[in-house]
C-alpha cells in the first residue's frame, strides 16, 4: 500500500514539475547572439540564433534566440566551453546523429573535451624592451637590496 501511495504521489508532484521547464529562449532574452548563458540546471551554453525560425511580432521576446549548446553556431573544429563543466574545450561533429530540417543551426555540432590546434606566429614570441625593462630593474633592485643587507 505504501509503494502504490508513493508512486501516486510521485506522479502527481512530478508532472507539474517538468511542465515548468523553462523555454531555451527566456535564457537568451536581452542578450546579444553568442552571448553565454544558462541552461536549465547546471548547465552553460551560448545564445544562437535559429534564422529559419519566425519570432511573433506580438510580443517581447525573441524565440528564435535560443540558450543552446555554443557548436550548434560554430563550425566544426573551433573552440568552444562545454555545456556541463563550463571548461575549455573543441567543436566536433558528432557520429550517428541527424539535424533537423526546421532548424538552421548543427545540432550535431557539439562541444567536447579537446584543445584547438595551436598555430604559430611569424615572428615567434618576443617580449619587448617596454615590458621586459621593468622587471629586470625591480630584479635588479632586490638583488642590491639583498646584497646590502648581509653581514661582512
Amino acid at each position: 500500500m505504501r509503494a502504490l501511495a508513493f508512486a501516486v504521489f510521485t506522479l502527481l508532484v512530478a508532472g507539474p514539475a517538468v511542465a515548468n521547464v523553462p523555454s531555451a529562449y527566456l535564457a537568451c532574452q536581452d542578450k546579444a547572439e553568442g552571448a553565454p548563458c544558462r541552461m536549465v540546471g547546471p548547465q552553460f551554453g551560448a545564445c544562437v540564433r535559429d534564422t529559419l525560425c519566425e519570432d511573433p511580432p506580438d510580443d517581447d521576446v525573441d524565440v528564435c534566440l535560443l540558450c543552446v549548446d555554443p557548436c550548434w553556431g560554430r563550425a566544426d573544429g573551433e573552440a568552444c566551453l562545454q555545456t556541463a563543466t563550463n571548461e575549455p574545450g573543441v567543436c566536433a561533429l558528432q557520429d550517428r546523429c541527424t539535424d533537423k530540417e526546421e532548424t538552421s543551426f548543427l545540432e550535431c555540432n557539439r562541444c567536447v573535451p579537446g584543445r584547438v590546434g595551436a598555430t604559430d606566429p611569424e615572428e615567434g614570441c618576443q617580449a619587448g624592451v617596454g615590458y621586459a625593462a621593468p622587471w629586470l630593474f625591480i630584479l635588479l633592485a632586490l638583488g642590491w637590496q639583498l646584497r646590502r643587507r648581509r653581514p661582512a
